[in-house]
């Protein structure tokens, strides 16, 4: 059985905004799977439908074998959810956080106790665990709602760009977490704006553009389907750009920035070439680089953009009240 099945998920909202038209994919159990995709994509939407936070217009999804529209407790029970923004009350302490999610979860106090304390040393919060969330730096709070997602020891967790706002070293901090939790045997359903994180994480990576899925698999995989390698030029000019999408086409040249990377798919021998029209143009550049194609080479292919991190139109709750409506509602019913 799949961790996760969809199966032609829709969701259009009163509007008329369409956020999905109808992705399918699976995801194995003890998978880290990436969900990508530029602003508006559609991946938080996703995230919300699987967790039960929003229906579906049409289509189905099952998490675990359970559905997400006619067995909401059942996911619920199953699932761990940490959203873009960290559901936290400044004026409660890491501690409190956990104990009060715990309580929520139902847990029996010296369970409890044990496992808050597992949570605390696992993800290195336990010197700041009675001080007050308002004095918590933003990768103290991240790592703290991550911590709240697990405190039932869920099979699937879902991330929704756990990482947005991190240092480097809290970024790798987090994904030594979310690599030991796969390790143990939990699933990973993982949304992010950084195509690197995809890359060293991710076991299969899926890329949405404008609601639709565009490709699943594998990262290495998606890097070699790019035939050929890519020349990337930085602090390239308006001019270079120019010159270069004149020279091979505007589809192989993709800007972003100060650096412009071109496509060199069937093209290796003309690299001379381009290097002396750029000289004979005039044109000076910091850095020039040949190498294989990387995610965000592929990602940039397939969508013609770079990644952003989600907008208004997927739409979230924050707060811990709406942590607690969540689970109230898995247990009386609720909307």
């Amino acid at each position: 059985m799949s961790a996760i099945e969809v199966e032609a998920l829709r969701k259009v909202y009163e509007d008329g905004t369409v956020a999905l038209d109808g992705p399918s994919f699976q995801v194995a159990p003890g998978e880290i799977f990436g969900y990508l995709g530029r602003n508006g994509a559609g991946k938080t939407t996703t995230v919300r439908i699987l967790t039960t936070l929003a229906r579906p217009s049409s289509g189905t999804a099952t998490v675990l074998g359970h559905d997400v529209v006619r067995e909401r407790a059942q996911v619920r029970e199953v699932v761990g959810l940490s959203l873009q923004q960290a559901a936290l009350d400044d004026l409660m302490t890491g501690r409190e956080h956990l104990a009060l999610i715990a309580s929520l979860r139902a847990m029996r106090s010296a369970a409890a106790r044990d496992r808050i304390d597992e949570l605390l040393t696992g993800f290195g919060l336990t010197d700041i665990a009675d001080r007050l969330v308002a004095t918590y730096t933003v990768g103290m709070r991240r790592r703290l709602d991550a911590a709240m997602a697990l405190i039932h020891r869920p099979s699937v967790l879902f991330l929704d760009e756990p990482t947005t706002g991190l240092d480097p070293q809290s970024r790798r901090a987090l994904w030594k977490l979310i690599r030991e939790y796969r390790d143990d045997g939990g699933t990973v359903f993982l949304t992010t704006q950084y195509l690197d994180e995809a890359d060293e994480l991710c076991d299969r990576i899926a890329i949405l553009g404008n609601g639709n899925l565009l490709v699943v698999d594998t990262p290495a995989a998606l890097k070699n389907g790019l035939s050929g390698k890519v020349l990337r030029l930085w602090d390239a000019s308006a001019e270079a750009r120019t010159a270069m999408a004149e020279l091979l086409g505007e589809a192989a040249c993709q800007s972003d920035g100060t650096l412009l990377r071109i496509d060199l798919s069937g093209q290796e021998d003309r690299l001379p070439e381009i290097l002396g029209n750029l000289r004979d143009l005039g044109i000076g550049l910091e850095s020039v680089a040949l190498a294989d194609p990387t995610i965000e080479e592929v990602f940039m292919r397939l969508t013609g953009e770079s990644v952003e991190s989600d907008g208004g139109l997927d739409r979230q709750a924050t707060g811990v009240a709406a942590i607690g409506r969540t689970i109230v509602n898995s247990r009386g019913g609720g909307s």
